[in-house]
């Protein structure tokens, strides 16, 4: 199967994600950056975004918004504000939670996501469970990803060095 890849920066796809997502189509891009470790992994994972109620997300959904600074980005939602038309929201890999993020400046919403080609929809019950467990360790994050990373290090270390040897 034939696939047509585009390469840019979010600046430049936006409009398209959104045009697309508006129509009803799915859109699925590979993500960069790590704030979403360990459930999401730079330049290996994907996402598939689909069109959000923006008004009516839920605890835990996972937003593509823009902040005021023009940034994109992917975290998750931790409260729905709904009497103001917001969200907290936070990224795995992190503690410090933004608070007061305009419902109005989501773009789309995560429906899944492709790790090494096995796709994963938000209705997996492991995946519920680990948004669950990992809502509960929020004040330890960033410090078992510290030592996740850690490992993940040591384990490709010792694979390079088995194949070599």
């Amino acid at each position: 199967m034939e696939r047509n890849v585009l390469t840019s920066g979010m600046s430049e796809i936006s409009p398209i994600i959104s045009e697309c997502v508006e129509k009803g189509m799915e859109v699925k891009f590979t993500i960069r950056g790590f704030s979403m470790y360990p459930l999401l992994y730079s330049l290996r994972d994907s996402v598939i975004l689909v069109k959000a109620d923006k008004y009516n997300l839920k605890k835990f959904d996972i937003p593509l918004y823009i902040r005021p600074d023009g940034s994109y980005v992917l975290h998750r939602i931790v409260k729905v504000n709904k009497e103001k038309g917001s969200y907290d929201i936070v990224g795995d890999a992190q503690k410090a939670i933004e608070k007061g993020v305009s419902a109005e400046t989501v773009i789309a919403v995560v429906k899944g996501f492709d790790r090494k080609g096995k796709k994963f929809s938000e209705d997996n019950g492991l995946y519920r469970l680990y948004v669950r467990l990992w809502h509960i360790l929020m004040p330890v994050r960033p410090y078992i990803c510290r030592l996740l990373l850690k490992i993940d290090k040591l384990v490709k270390a010792f694979r390079k060095g088995a194949s070599n040897g």
